[in-house]
């Protein structure tokens, strides 16, 4: 689209929904809106469409993504391209030539298997083939090393700019607005919320704005004080000269374990990759004059990608190279893109920070941006990529800036439990770091938090050694797990976040959101979901009532900014409370295992007694020298205390806690070894075994929603899946692989297919080795058309698909360690 195709247009007054951006996932989700029936939605873009990043990207679309809902998308975004020229008019130049992985290693076999395992589940038409099959299906490479593939034949190639005028085509067609070289200059608030976007041709009065402005998307939301946390980076890939007898049909070729991908492109080969460290681009701000630009190529930085590509392939010498590209691209903190309200602005919309998957995200990020923006919640869970994971901190530019060159090594590169961050780190530490350090502590990066996931006495720290089975720090674990069953261990949850709800509407912001009863006595701990209007869950946490008007509510550090925004957004404007965010303001020790209350009971002079302190109760107490709340709860499933303290108390307690502890066995605990015990016991993982999607009686957390209560979110979606009786069609169950061991496994991680008399009835949502228990276990998410029955699972054989093989597994709804919750209740 030309600048002159809307020159003779003028601005609209106002609108019902304005888009910053014209790349791909601006114009897509414009395009969704306009086949919605929202007629005069205006698209404003600095340039020309398309001119940022969109315009150089390479096209490959691919499905398979880490869960079903975003495969669920990606599927129909590949169906999208497939229409777009026959509804438009517009060529796309999609074609479905299919991708190829490579494994060069044992574990990236086993990976390439589980992704066949996975694909299937999706219904996605997948192969593995050995390497005379790759010969044939890939001819041109040097097959030394390879250990096999895996060929998924539907995935795809697209022109970016083609596609990108094809979906601007049909927005038109439909009642959209584009107004090209028209700079949007600042978004209009009133009471902090969206009333307009200011540009440099005029004011467009819109309550709802989607700021979809790739690269630029950062600075500029930043401006407004929203945080949306991405920085660029250079992507480098070649051009061959064309090649005779070129199969136009050549699938695109992912090797990445090499870091690089192939791919065919109009008689030529298009060859890329994502280095384990990039190179950060505009750390001084993008020049506004960027337009189709493109920057040096640097031969330095690239040498080991050429030098490995030209290994990989030694005919290139002879092909020749007519083109050495480089453009920049935005990459997250994270790797994954940051899409949906923005928590800080009401009625402002994010989709940003595509880590070069732009192209294969923007059918799926157009569709479910414009059912955010018209239905008000999309219709798949999109937890991963919320913008409201955004944490305040994560707007600095130098943690950006420093973090994005390994944000682009994400992609690629072997991906498993050990892989940890290097960069920007030691931004967020708990009071205790430095002396859980001394005790050996060994850390991961978790939103800027430093977490102890294990301790080990020889300080070596991380080592690279790549295993989806056992991993070398399991014995460590061992011990941290069997410390937790026979005497006790210490953790430190500091880096959860704290919510104070306070005032005289506390109470009804929460019961809008929660499924269970708030309104109780206080010092009662309240184990609850906060659900969305499908009835379901958009955050697992503990709620306590402080005092007739305070509650204090527990969540997990990636939820902080997200569980406030969820209360806020949902409670009536005439309402009077207020939400503190205590986070850094209290600490969170625990301390679980059959010795707790010994522990305690040396420490302080309260009654720790079953009587006197029972499980779900809340208390303050003497501990040390310090005034502490102790609540009576544990996520490892033994007897266990959560012990929240003003963080100037935090070290002197914990000394205490040690002195008195060390005597009776008491062990550092970290948080591998809490997942463990927590997969024995059974307990949700949200955002793994619990999410939007589920809802408490799909999940067996029934028990936690209160139908008697007034109004809540989800109340009739629930009530009436409540009314059709205790079997429900989707179910989370306890599983355990028969036979499996710690050394050989084969080892329960996510999204392993189960299946029932070869018909495909669920998958494993998380797992891992038990410890406690010496076995393989988990959870599942089963689903039957008759409802999954306690009398189905006890009279039916179920097996589970790892890595392409059938293992018979145990069934049951209850947990496998102490099912009865004896020894926490006791």
């Amino acid at each position: 689209m030309s600048a002159s195709a809307t020159s003779n247009k003028t601005l609209p007054s106002s609108a019902p929904v304005v888009v910053i951006g014209g790349g791909i996932i601006g114009v897509s989700t414009l395009y969704h809106l306009a086949k919605r029936g929202v007629s005069g939605a205006v698209l404003v873009e600095r340039k020309q469409l398309a001119s940022g990043t969109t315009w150089h990207a390479a096209g490959i679309v691919g499905q398979l993504r880490e869960s079903g809902a975003q495969t669920a998308l990606s599927k129909y975004t590949a169906r999208l391209f497939t229409e777009l020229e026959g509804e438009t008019g517009q060529a796309t130049g999609y074609k479905q030539n299919g991708t190829l992985h490579l494994a060069l290693s044992p574990i990236r076999l086993e990976q390439l298997l589980r992704n066949h395992d996975h694909a299937g589940r999706m219904a996605i038409e997948s192969h593995i083939l050995s390497v005379p099959e790759l010969e044939k299906t890939w001819p041109l490479v040097d097959y030394e090393g390879v250990l096999g593939g895996f060929f998924v034949p539907s995935n795809g190639q697209v022109n970016p700019l083609d596609v990108t005028q094809a979906m601007a085509k049909g927005a038109k067609q439909n009642g959209a607005l584009i107004f090209e070289n028209t700079s949007a200059t600042k978004i209009l608030t009133k009471n902090g919320r969206v009333t307009g976007v200011e540009t440099d041709k005029g004011v467009i009065a819109t309550e709802k704005v989607l700021l979809a402005g790739g690269m630029w998307t950062s600075r500029f939301a930043k401006a407004h004080g929203v945080t949306v946390p991405l920085h660029a980076a250079e992507h480098f890939y070649l051009v061959t000269e064309p090649i005779a007898d070129l199969p136009r049909t050549l699938p695109c070729l992912v090797i990445a374990e090499e870091r690089t991908y192939w791919k065919e492109d109009a008689g030529k080969l298009l060859i890329g990759g994502f280095e384990a460290n990039g190179k950060p681009w505009a750390k001084d701000g993008i020049p506004d004059s960027f337009e189709f630009d493109e920057l040096p190529f640097d031969m330095d930085h690239t040498e080991p990608m050429l030098e490995t590509i030209f290994a990989r392939m030694p005919a290139l010498a002879e092909f020749g190279i007519k083109t050495f590209f480089n453009g920049p691209e935005s990459f997250t903190p994270d790797g994954r893109p940051y899409i949906g309200p923005a928590p800080e602005m009401p009625g402002l919309f994010i989709a940003a920070g595509m880590n070069s998957n732009g192209i294969l995200n923007s059918g799926g990020i157009g569709l479910t941006m414009s059912e955010w923006l018209i239905d008000g919640y999309p219709s798949r869970s999109m937890s991963s990529m919320l913008a409201s994971r955004a944490h305040p901190f994560q707007s600095n530019a130098a943690y950006n800036a420093d973090r994005v060159g390994e944000a682009v090594g994400f992609h690629y590169g072997i991906h498993w439990p050990g892989r940890q961050i290097e960069t920007a780190r030691g931004v967020r530490r708990v009071p205790l770091h430095d002396r859980l350090k001394a005790e050996n502590a060994v850390f991961a990066e978790r939103i800027g938090w430093e977490i102890p996931m294990y301790y080990d006495r020889s300080g070596n720290g991380w080592q690279d050694r790549p295993s989806m089975g056992e991993q070398y720090w399991s014995p460590l674990i061992a011990e941290e797990c069997l410390a937790a069953r026979d005497a006790a261990v210490f953790i430190d949850q500091s880096m959860y976040a704290k919510l104070l709800v306070q005032g005289p509407d506390a109470v009804r912001a929460l019961n809008k959101v929660c499924g269970a009863q708030m309104d109780v006595a206080v010092g009662t701990s309240v184990y609850t979901q906060f659900l969305n209007p499908r009835g379901g869950i958009e955050a697992d946490v503990t709620v306590t009532r402080t005092a007739p008007q305070k509650f204090l509510v527990v969540t997990g550090h990636p939820s902080q900014i997200r569980d406030r925004a969820w209360i806020e957004m949902h409670a009536d404007p005439a309402w009077r409370f207020e939400i503190f965010d205590a986070t850094s303001s209290f600490s969170l020790l625990t301390i679980h295992g059959p010795k707790s209350r010994e522990i305690l009971s040396a420490l302080s002079t309260d009654d720790f007694g079953n009587e006197a302190f029972p499980f779900g109760a809340a208390r303050e107490i003497d501990l040390a020298y310090a005034r502490v709340r102790a609540i009576r709860r544990s996520f490892v499933g033994e007897l266990g205390y959560e012990l929240l303290m003003p963080t100037e108390f935090t070290a002197g307690v914990y000394d205490a806690l040690i002195s008195a502890g060390r005597p009776r066995g008491l062990r550092h605990m970290g948080m591998f070894a809490m997942n463990s015990c927590r997969l024995e016991k059974g307990f949700r993982h949200f955002g793994h075994d619990i999410g939007e999607d589920d809802t408490p009686y799909e999940t067996g957390l029934g028990f936690a929603v209160d139908l008697r209560k007034d109004d809540f979110l989800g109340r009739q979606v629930l009530e009436a899946q409540k009314a059709r009786g205790a079997v429900t069609k989707f179910r989370t169950v306890a599983i355990e692989v028969v036979g499996a061991s710690r050394a050989d496994g084969p080892y329960l991680i996510h999204n392993e297919p189960i299946w029932s008399e070869g018909e495909l009835v669920g998958h494993v949502t998380s797992g891992g080795w038990g410890f406690r228990l010496g076995k393989m276990v988990g959870l599942a998410s089963l689903h039957r058309g008759d409802g999954v029955s306690k009398d189905w699972l006890e009279r039916t054989e179920f097996q589970v698909q790892i890595a392409g093989t059938m293992y018979p597994i145990k069934v049951q709804l209850q947990p496998f360690y102490d099912p009865s919750g004896a020894l926490m209740r006791g």
